[in-house]
């Protein structure tokens, strides 16, 4: 649920394990990979979809290992005070590619600036900032008006440091300085022509050491037939995009590989819970009981799981062991009939191929208990109109909808997606509305505690499913595609997937890994519409992560 349509799409190819890095055995000078839409200059308030991209130019002060955990990035380390409501931050000797050092005074400028300039992904993440001093040159105190365990991922792990140098003085129509962008991570964007390509090149003077990879070219290419054929032509190098079933055959077996794993990015049945007569729970609950989630997943691809657990993936270490999802289809019926509802309209992307086929699924799933559904595919801008993008008034019934994979990496983003308006950036499109849930949310923001703010996200969970504002229906795998005779170098960040720039970095000396969240012990258990609409294919999870929320339109995506 962004409810940002991510075409999240599992392959079933020649699967190299997940965990499996085969580091490059020299400098490699340059790999190809394609981009699936013109994204701007890229910088932090400039991109749409791009956020892998933007990460290339710029850094976090956390970045999340292979297991999807945060670990210290551009800050050497972060000590959090036992009240947990200080943190200090000891950035890395680390310079911006146009020469100055990185420094306290860019991080607290960083935080000012996003707080007082909305940004819909990254303004929402600093609720809890109080105010960030520069104590010296390298040195940040974060100040935090309560306790909040979530912090390390978003935002010290999600959002972009600015060069202070750069963007202080804005006037007040300049998203961006103007040019290209300037950041302190492992490459430099040196060239951008609109609606055909990028190109990057390696920064020398990158604190973690020289890029293995010299040079990124990205073409943008939007048909995902074209891109597959491009990879089987070898005019790419990788597909950072998550491959159908039936695409396997197009893929050349001989030189290409693939590594997969679980991508936390989910789709959902959303219900506009403002029209009746979707506004009484037990119609939603009946819906919801309609549903087959095993068939519907099967659907999506064999290696997709159904999301009976509710919102956040079974994989998540914050998942709860409890099955969320009951199938009573004869229950469902006779509530339904009561309730006459016996005909529905669900919106899906018309540019999303897996979607549509589980929008499909739900509408055989509502003929079986004697409701009529259509399915209408509505392109990006006209599925962002329905369910109220940008302050338009929602109307739809159902969607088929995108959630993001933030949630299964802190559940503090659920109270993005259902919390009670006004809140900045919420992104409750349903319309839900629970004073239940709110105070669940505050205690899943604020409690330090790990077992308690587990149970916290236990109930919250098993309230979304008692309530239905949305069903979650299903997780699907990532498989990412590659040449290993160009570079070797990928690995596979749990939730994500491979295009990362952990793939092209070398980790950091054991002694600089200092600062670890809190995690959970993670329970015994078997092994958005809109303007984020992809062209038949999605990149994964980085974009799930990356772009599902913080779509930038208009006049500040093409400067």
């Amino acid at each position: 649920m962004v409810f940002l349509s991510l075409g999240v799409v599992a392959a079933s190819l020649l699967a190299a394990p997940a965990a499996a890095v085969v580091g490059p055995s020299r400098p490699v000078p340059l790999v190809r990979l394609p981009f699936p839409q013109e994204d701007g200059s890229l910088t932090p308030y400039t991109f749409e979809l791009g956020y892998p991209l933007v990460t290339l130019v710029y850094d976090t002060l956390l970045w999340r290992d292979t297991s999807g955990v945060p670990q210290p990035w551009l800050a050497q380390s972060i000590d959090t005070s036992a009240d947990g409501r200080r943190l200090t931050v000891r950035l890395a000797d680390a310079r911006w590619q146009d020469g100055p050092p990185v420094t306290a005074d860019d991080v607290a400028f960083t935080f000012g600036y996003v707080a007082s300039h909305r940004h819909p992904r990254f303004t929402p993440e600093l609720e809890a900032v109080d105010h960030v001093d520069a104590v010296d040159t390298r040195t940040a105190v974060i100040s935090l008006r309560h306790a909040a365990p979530g912090f390390r991922d978003q935002p010290l792990a999600d959002l972009p440091i600015l060069p202070a140098h750069l963007w202080r003085g804005l006037g007040p129509s300049q998203v961006a300085p103007p040019g290209l962008p300037v950041g302190s991570g492992p490459y430099r964007l040196v060239e951008h022509t609109v609606d055909t390509s990028y190109r990057f090149e390696a920064f020398d003077g990158y604190f973690r050491g020289p890029p293995a990879v010299r040079a990124l070219d990205v073409p943008i290419m939007g048909d995902a037939t074209k891109t597959i054929a491009a990879l089987d032509r070898h005019d790419v190098d990788m597909l950072p995009v998550s491959l159908p079933e039936s695409a396997a055959a197009g893929v050349d077996r001989v030189d290409t590989r693939v590594l997969k794993g679980p991508a936390y990015a989910g789709t959902v049945l959303l219900f506009n819970v403002r029209t009746p007569p979707l506004d009484r729970t037990e119609v939603r609950q009946a819906l919801s009981r309609s549903l087959d989630l095993g068939r519907i997943a099967r659907a999506a691809g064999r290696d997709a799981v159904p999301a009976d657990r509710g919102y956040v993936h079974p994989e998540s270490p914050w998942a709860t062991t409890d099955v969320l999802h009951s199938y009573q289809p004869g229950e469902a019926e006779a509530t339904l009939a009561a309730a006459g509802l016996n005909a529905v309209k669900i919106v899906v992307p018309d540019n999303d191929p897996i979607r549509q086929a589980a929008g499909r699924e739900v509408v055989l799933a509502l003929a079986g208990v004697h409701v009529r559904a259509e399915l209408t595919p509505l392109s990006s801008d006209a599925l962002g109109r329905a369910i109220g993008e940008d302050g338009s008034d929602p109307s739809f019934q159902l969607a088929i909808a995108a959630e993001p994979a933030l949630t299964s990496y802190d559940p503090d983003f659920l109270r993005r997606l259902f919390g009670s308006p006004p809140a900045d950036g919420a992104l409750n499109y349903s319309g839900y509305r629970s004073a239940a849930f709110d105070d669940l949310a505050r205690r899943i923001a604020s409690t330090p505690d790990p077992a308690a703010r587990r149970a916290a996200v236990a109930d919250a969970l098993r309230l979304l499913a008692a309530d239905a504002p949305a069903v979650p229906l299903f997780f699907a795998d990532g498989a990412f595609a590659f040449r290993p005779a160009v570079y070797d170098g990928w690995i596979f960040i749990k939730g994500a997937g491979i295009f990362d720039k952990r793939s092209f970095v070398e980790p950091a000396p054991a002694t600089q890994v200092a600062a670890r969240p809190v995690v959970p012990e993670a329970p015994a258990r078997p092994f958005p519409f809109g303007k984020a609409a992809l062209a038949v294919f999605a990149v994964v999870v980085a974009l799930a992560v990356g772009a599902a929320v913080s779509s930038v339109r208009g006049a500040a995506r093409r400067r």
